[in-house]
């Protein structure tokens, strides 16, 4: 067996971009439009999001660590970021972010005698 792991650190900076894309999803109602105005990772894993609409109206919303996985997953795909599907996924909370620790294992075969 060949055993990968991989970390993926999203800035706070590439987390804005990864929410300002799920906004402009077809159907989604998790997350109202608006400028982004931070992501705040929690330690848990998931983040809130504060978006502001108006002048002075700031939005707070939370996104479980399920949630904001599947969202940083849009964004990889978007971003041509290869994933493998079958691959273990955990994310955690980072100095700047979130890492994404992808874990994954191939079989190996011995040459023929």
């Amino acid at each position: 067996m060949i055993f990968e792991t991989r970390h993926l650190v999203f800035t706070n900076s590439a987390l804005k971009k990864a929410f300002g894309w799920y906004q402009k999803v077809p159907n989604q109602t998790d997350l109202p439009l608006g400028l982004i105005a931070s992501v705040v990772p929690r330690s848990d894993g998931g983040v809130v999001v504060m978006v502001q609409q108006g002048a002075a109206k700031v939005r707070d919303v939370a996104f479980m660590p399920s949630k904001t996985l599947g969202i940083l997953l849009l964004f990889c795909r978007r971003q041509k970021i290869p994933i493998p599907r079958d691959a273990d996924k955990d994310i955690f909370q980072s100095d700047d972010g979130i890492m994404l620790t992808i874990r994954g294992s191939c079989s190996t075969t011995a040459p023929p005698p």
